[in-house]
């Protein structure tokens, strides 16, 4: 890594692909994992949630548990960066998510831009969520949403991490914020809708530049990704939980 590849998001597919119901993996985690070394996603056929930290990628089944990745399983969907904080700051006492959000907005640039969230430290609660694997022939991500599960983790020592997007991009992004968590034991993680953290350190990196590689694969090239709804779509799959 060189100082130039730095808080540089790289993306593989876009968010409208897996809208659109493409979820056979497109990109090895060998060749994902020379782009960043923090990240999330999923994995081939929605099998769960992908968290990467410290340059390694876990899986989150649909059972919670955590399972290391090989270099040779795909995903369909990723976003990574070589993380290096710009700012941060410690918590010492309980913060809602709502509360902790407060906190970090003045301390950006403003909404128009990529930043790179890692929290990690002691929480209270974690609530999560994990997609089960899906079969051929793949249906659309918002006919699929109720086939997830649901977990509260309570008293959890681990790290949240992920990305906000603007919100003029959706479609590509996920708009707003998009986290995952894993416990520091490497056990148990997923899809973050809600949390609340007792203690902890909060570190961002505004990105400095962005990256998406489009999948090379017939059903990426001839499926039809427009989508009128979009919006009200991720609204609906953001509060599913």
């Amino acid at each position: 890594m060189t100082d130039s590849s730095k808080n540089r998001l790289f993306q593989h597919a876009t968010l409208a692909s897996l809208l659109g119901g493409l979820y056979e993996g497109s990109t090895t985690f060998k060749e994902l994992l020379t782009h960043g070394d923090l990240g999330i996603g999923t994995l081939d056929s929605l099998d769960g949630e992908l968290v990467i930290l410290d340059g390694v990628a876990y899986q989150i089944r649909a059972n919670g548990e955590a399972y290391r990745m090989k270099e040779t399983d795909t995903t369909p969907y990723a976003m990574v960066t070589f993380f290096e904080a710009d700012f941060g700051f410690d918590v010492n006492q309980l913060t809602t998510k709502e509360a902790l959000e407060a906190r970090i907005a003045p301390l950006t640039q403003g909404p128009n831009l990529f930043y790179t969230v890692k929290m990690t430290g002691n929480f209270r609660i974690v609530h999560t969520r994990t997609l089960q694997k899906q079969s051929r022939p793949f249906l659309p991500l918002m006919e699929i949403s109720d086939d997830q599960r649901t977990y509260t983790l309570e008293y959890i020592t681990g790290t949240i991490v992920g990305f906000w997007s603007p919100t003029y991009l959706q479609g590509v992004y996920v708009p707003g914020y998009h986290l995952h968590f894993i416990d520091d034991l490497r056990k148990v993680g997923g899809h973050v809708f809600d949390y609340e953290i007792l203690e902890g350190r909060i570190e961002i990196s505004q990105q400095t530049g962005i990256e998406i590689e489009l999948p090379q694969n017939t059903d990426y090239s001839k499926s039809n990704l427009e989508n009128p709804e979009i919006a009200d779509q991720i609204e609906s799959i953001e509060k599913d939980g």
